[in-house]
Parts: C-alpha cells; structure tokens; sequence
C-alpha cells in the first residue's frame, strides 16, 4: 500500500527532494559527531520512483510509538524526523502486528515513509539540545560539560635542497597535509626555515647531492606543517616518493589536541545566586511541568548549573571530580557547576551526586528534550517553506502520573 501521487506543484509548492532535507539536517547536527554506538541518519527510505515524487509533509517527533504511526499516516506523511531512533536493535522479524518501535518503523516503510534520527547528534551540536533546553530555561551557556577532543595531529619536520622544496611540499599537502582550522578552511600551511645540512656517506650510499666518502654542506629548507593522524602513513609515503635523497631527514612531533566546542551537554552560570528548591520551581514555571524532581538540600546555594537533556548517567560527577575541592575562599576556585538540570537520573546515580555535594533538578526525560523539536520544526520549515512541517502532539512520556 503506497501513497498516491499528489497534484501537479507550481514552481513555488516543488516538494522538497529528500536528500536535500537529509543534508540539511546533518548541517544542524553532523552525523560524523554521534555517539559510537548510536543509529542516527536516514534509517528508513521509500523506493526511489516514491522518493522522486518529493517531500510535502514532515512530522516531527520524540518517539515512534503507535500514536505517532497513526497520526504519520492520518497526515500522508512522506519523512517522518524521529529525535530518538526507533531502528536500534537488529531486525528478526519484519512484522507490522507489532507496538515496538522497530515493528512500526517496519509498517510506516511499507506506507512509503522516510524516517531520519539525529539524536546524540543533535544532543551535542551548537543550537542542538541542551542549547534548546537552556534556552527555555532562560540561561545562556558559557561552554560544555565535556568539550571534545579535538582531531589528532602530529607536526611533520622534513628537511629538503632547496631546489627541491615545492615538489616535496606538493605532494604531502595533496596527501593531506597543511590543512589548519575548522573544516580545513586552510590549506597548503607550513613554515619555511633556510639553513644548511651536512652528511657523510659511506661508500655504499649514492647521495643525490654532492659525493660519497665526504662531509658535504648543502642549502637546505626546513619545511614544517601539520598532518592529521589519519593522513600520516599517506604523507609518509608521499614525502619519500617525491625526496630527493635516499635517506630523508624528518620528524613526526606529537602535537597535544586542545578541546573543541561544541561537547557534551552546556554549563551555564545563573543570573543571580539562588536556593536550589527556588531553581527547581523557576524550571517547573519555565518547562510547564506540574513537578520535577529534586536531589539535593533545599536551602543549597546554586551559582553555575550543567544542563544535560535526556539521561544523565553518572558521568558529570566523573567531569566535575577534579573540581570538588573548594577552598576557604570559593571565588578563588568556583566549582564546574553546582547543580545538574537533567531529564532523568537512576537511584544510585542520584545517591552519588548527593555524595559529591552536587545537586541535580530531574524535569523528566522526554520533557527535557521536547524544546530541541520544535526548534528543529521551525528551522525545517523556515529552509523548506513549500513543505508542511508538523509537531506530533504525541505524548512525550511512557507513563501517566495518578494522583490518589
């Protein structure tokens, strides 16, 4: 069963192409910066005479569940973004008489639906999730709970006849050396020192400057530039090949990666200094929540907060650790942060935080990420006007609170 062919478009309602939509995402949220073992991307993708027709109609949501495959197909749906990725696990069975979420990502490909996850993806992308949260929250971020490590480089030193130095510096740079800043804006850097280089070489050697058996002095270029760790066997390589010399002089300095934003989740100092029971009602105001949870004394003091969407985990204690120690006078050595507003925390973790004198404010864990989807409802729509981008008003919780 497929959806039929819409009506005729003018120029100006041209359904968008889904690789388009595809890549536009990936813009907001690279995939290249997911989590390992996380399934983000295009998942799921109709056949390609479907997928030519266009896309008019995206429904954006938390979770696959069967409220959303309803409404999905109610709204003849052609992508559906689904934040959390519901193919996660291997398929045994491709069967639609299921309510998993991979039974019913199953069932809306056999309706021609796309779907595409960008999850940890967007969790940590500038604009992404905690900034969508801190936004809501009305704070501004100062910076990541975990920078990421930037790519490794090592410093390449070689030294070539100066006749020589723009065929050798060619060829590491076509192997993928000299290329500094963010995405490589800059190409073909090094440094250039003249000097002079002196050798002996034995009787068995054929020396491409000057004779064997005598100490030569020869004019040389000292040529540094950076090589990225996944290009140094091919720079080797390249050096080699285009030397002159038999033996070619040069060194490979490890070069220490300095922290990149964006990372994991957002810290952010708070306006004014406040007890920690007054921060978890301002959340509770801000987020349109009935309750959150609260771990911690109620009278702490609370100055800077991490924000974490989703599930927090033990880590930020690990993160924080280093920083625990507050002196007599704490301005001298603030702490990383004070209180953790996150979606969820388990038992143990929550007993944990507690012990390391660190508070936390639980929102819930689909609430904590419900304002990263309707940004990202809005910027689909403001980058693809002729498609109509929808907001499943699914519930974004599993479960129903009961009074008694």
């Amino acid at each position: 069963m497929v959806k039929s062919i819409p009506r005729p478009w003018t120029e100006e309602q041209r359904p968008a192409r889904l690789e388009d939509l595809c890549a536009f995402l990936e813009t907001l949220a690279p995939l290249a910066a997911a989590e390992p073992w996380d399934k983000v991307g295009l998942l799921a993708a109709p056949p390609a005479d479907l997928a030519r027709r266009g896309v008019t109609e995206i429904l954006v949501a938390l979770d696959l569940t069967p409220p959303v495959r309803d409404q999905a197909i109610k709204l003849n749906t052609d992508l559906l973004v689904c934040y959390h990725p519901p193919l996660f696990e291997p398929i045994e069975r491709l069967r639609c008489d299921r309510q998993n979420p991979s039974a019913l990502a199953v069932e809306l490909a056999y309706h021609g639906l796309a779907i595409y996850s960008p999850h940890t993806a967007l969790d940590v992308a500038q604009g992404g999730t905690n900034d969508a949260l801190a936004r809501q929250l009305g704070l501004r971020p100062g910076g990541s709970l975990k920078p990421f490590a930037g790519a490794r480089h090592v410093k390449l030193a070689v030294f070539v006849p100066e006749a020589h130095v723009e065929k050798v510096a060619t060829a590491v740079f076509d192997a993928g050396a000299g290329r500094i800043g963010k995405n490589s804006r800059y190409r073909q850097c090094s440094f250039r020192t003249k000097g002079t280089g002196t050798f002996f070489g034995d009787a068995s050697t054929r020396p491409a400057v000057g004779r064997k058996g005598r100490l030569e002095y020869v004019a040389e270029v000292r040529l540094e530039t950076v090589v990225p760790i996944h290009c140094l066997d091919a720079v080797v390589a390249a050096l080699k090949k285009a030397h002159p010399y038999e033996e070619p002089a040069f060194d490979l300095l490890a070069m220490e990666p300095l922290p990149e934003e964006p990372g994991l989740g957002r810290l952010a100092k708070l306006p004014k200094t406040m007890e920690l029971a007054t921060l978890a009602k301002f959340c509770a105001g801000a987020m349109s929540l009935p309750q959150v949870q609260m771990v911690g004394p109620a009278r702490q003091r609370i100055a800077t907060v991490a924000i974490l969407a989703g599930s927090a985990g033990r880590w930020p204690i690990e993160v924080a650790r280093p920083h625990l120690w507050r002196p007599a006078n704490p301005a001298q050595t603030p702490p990383m942060f004070d209180c953790l507003i996150t979606g969820e925390l388990k038992h143990h973790d929550m007993i944990a935080l507690r012990a390391a004198q660190l508070a936390a404010i639980c929102l819930g864990h689909g609430f904590s990420e419900q304002p990263v989807l309707r940004e990202l409802a809005r910027r689909l729509a403001g980058k693809f006007p002729a498609v109509n981008v929808r907001l499943s008003r699914a519930s974004v919780t599993p479960y129903e609170s009961v009074a008694p």
